[in-house]
């Protein structure tokens, strides 16, 4: 009744009044379903599953630092990347109303506090405020390589970033110890299409509404440093799984439905060791009031589908807490919480041919 209402009352204004005005109030039925919902609780329940580095976890291997939404920091050997970097965590209700939204400078820089001292390269999974929002403002703090799809590099520039790479799937990138390929991607969908799905204005000023901070065109990535494999990305549709390449770990985005009917296929392809499902807080609290799931993710069934696959290990990070990826062959890897059941290191040993 009330998306009649507005719609009956929107065919008075002019065609571009019109249309705003239709999406601002979509936008608000969306907030009034999601704030009807009861948050889920945070990683408390879910203890046995964070992974955490101790006093005595050896510096040598690759760190993994979970930054909040799908953002992550990679370090090894002073050396960083970082995917979707987003701290500014704008509200829910300013997103709803198609309210003006900028990058939060304090927010951003309490965050790299926890950055390592050089950053290579920043890699962006697709346009979305809650992945691109704050890159151009690191970008000009780190000096670090922007690689992004042409869309999002665009949005990027508009909202005042120098230069950056533009990439497509099959695009290899070489930096610092990193060696980084670009895959293609889908976004998953809410409500049955992918958000803010529609192509940004051509040569238009910077983008001041989430709505603006269009998708484009999703990317993945494969991660290949030290020997080992990473594979990342921030969500996606069955329509378009992983490559079949066993990995040591595998990031991906369960935020929504779609993301979560793919999981057993994508687990098959990659048949990792270690599993981190992503963008599963409610990115639109602040990071200081600490991770909290969001309302429309199921961590349960995903726990329930892994233990079914058994393909990994399944794990959890908290903010700013890293986490050093052990190697097979390492002798130093102790923790209960860190290493493989048997069987799966076994599995994973003749899968990767070692």
């Amino acid at each position: 009744m009330f998306l009649f209402g507005m719609r009956v009352v929107s065919t008075w204004l002019p065609e571009a009044w019109r249309r705003r005005f239709i999406r601002g109030h979509v936008c608000l039925s969306i907030f009034l379903l999601l704030s009807a919902q009861a948050f889920a609780a945070g990683l408390d329940r879910y203890a046995q599953l964070v992974v955490t580095d101790s006093d005595t976890t050896p510096r040598d291997g690759v760190r993994v630092t979970y930054l909040g939404t799908n953002g992550y920091q990679f370090e090894f050997k002073h050396h960083a990347l970082l995917v979707d970097p987003y701290f500014s965590r704008v509200d829910l209700l300013s997103v709803a109303l198609s309210a003006h939204i900028q990058p939060n400078s304090s927010r951003i820089a309490d965050s790299m506090r926890h950055f390592a001292p050089t950053v290579d390269a920043i890699l962006v999974t697709h346009g979305h405020f809650d992945h691109l929002l704050d890159v151009p403002i690191i970008v000009s703090k780190t000096y670090a390589r922007l690689i992004a799809s042409r869309s999002s590099i665009d949005l990027a520039k508009r909202a005042g970033a120098s230069s950056g790479d533009a990439v497509t799937a099959g695009d290899v990138r070489r930096i610092g110890p990193w060696k980084i390929r670009v895959l293609a991607a889908s976004h998953d969908r809410l409500f049955g299409k992918v958000p803010f799905d529609q192509t940004a204005p051509q040569n238009s000023g910077p983008p001041q509404r989430a709505g603006e901070w269009v998708c484009g065109e999703p990317l993945a990535f494969l991660i290949e440093i030290n020997g080992q494999r990473i594979y990342i990305d921030s969500g996606g549709t069955e329509a378009q799984l992983p490559p079949n390449v066993h990995v040591d770990l595998a990031i991906m985005g369960m935020a929504l439905p779609d993301s979560r009917a793919r999981l057993a296929a994508a687990l098959e392809r990659l048949q990792p060791r270690y599993i981190l499902p992503s963008h599963q807080d409610n990115f639109f609290l602040p990071l200081s009031e600490g991770f909290q799931f969001g309302p429309l993710t199921d961590f349960p069934r995903v726990q329930r589908h892994c233990a079914q696959e058994n393909h990994g290990r399944l794990i959890l990070l908290d903010y700013f807490h890293p986490w050093t990826l052990p190697r097979l062959h390492s002798a130093a890897v102790s923790s209960k919480f860190q290493e493989p059941n048997p069987k799966q290191r076994v599995k994973s040993q003749r899968s990767n041919g070692r």
